[in-house]
């Protein structure tokens, strides 16, 4: 209440100079209660899922994730250094219904099957395809809770946020490398915002079966390009 008085002062400040920079500090203001109710929010919306999840039977995850937060300037602008955006790294937790994402509920249904790598192969190259969207995703989006950078990706234990957001790009661009739109399409929704075949399915107009053989066909190939990569690098 203080900051904001001080800043009404500064407002009402015939100075120009000063009356800009009071409207600068009543926005962040406004900001920083925003981003208060929206965390609070989101932790009621969370306990109240984990709680009917449970209830239900499924399997409920509790993950320590590093958020990639991009920094602003005094002026609202996104601070660039080197040529490349500026992120501070923040801990939160957060909570996964993990017997319902796409990728789990499509292994255990079977739909890995019958592609020339095992099921338990291609699910291990889903999962890590999942850690690495998330990460990279700090590159295009500002929404606290939309930039998660997982604790759990090596990456991130020894570089600084830059470093794994990037780093996780570089991930992406190997597993989609042989990947056609389409086949991309379909992993990003199965393995990185983990929806399920039916629903994804539904999103691109697609017949299930064929989303199922999609998703087979990326993942072989998203784990013969990081075979390859790793090989070339050894």
């Amino acid at each position: 209440m203080r900051r904001l008085a001080k800043a009404e002062r500064k407002l009402a400040s015939p100075d120009r100079a000063q009356s800009a920079s009071g409207v600068r500090e009543i926005q962040d203001l406004e900001r920083r209660r925003a981003e208060r109710s929206e965390t609070q929010s989101l932790a009621a919306r969370l306990a109240e899922t984990s709680s009917l999840a449970l209830s239900r039977g499924e399997e409920v995850r509790s993950e320590t994730v590093r958020l990639a937060v991009p920094q602003y300037d005094e002026h609202g602008a996104r601070i660039v250094r080197h040529g490349l955006p500026v992120y501070r790294q923040e801990t939160h937790a957060r909570v996964r219904v993990a017997s319902r994402g796409g990728l789990q509920l499509a292994f255990e249904r079977g739909d890995l099957d019958g592609g020339r790598i095992k099921a338990d192969r291609l699910h291990d190259t889903g999962a890590a395809y999942r850690l690495a969207f998330e990460t990279a995703s700090a590159l295009t989006t500002p929404v606290r809770n939309l930039a998660p950078i997982s604790g759990r990706l090596a990456l991130s234990a020894s570089a600084g946020p830059q470093d794994a957001v990037f780093a996780a790009g570089e991930i992406l661009r190997i597993f989609r490398a042989d990947l056609t739109a389409g086949q991309i399409a379909v992993v990003d929704n199965i393995c990185g915002l983990e929806a399920t075949v039916r629903a994804t399915a539904l999103w691109l107009r697609a017949d299930t079966r064929s989303v199922r053989r999609i998703l087979v066909e990326a993942l072989t190939l998203a784990t013969e390009s990081r075979a390859t990569s790793r090989t070339a690098a050894a």
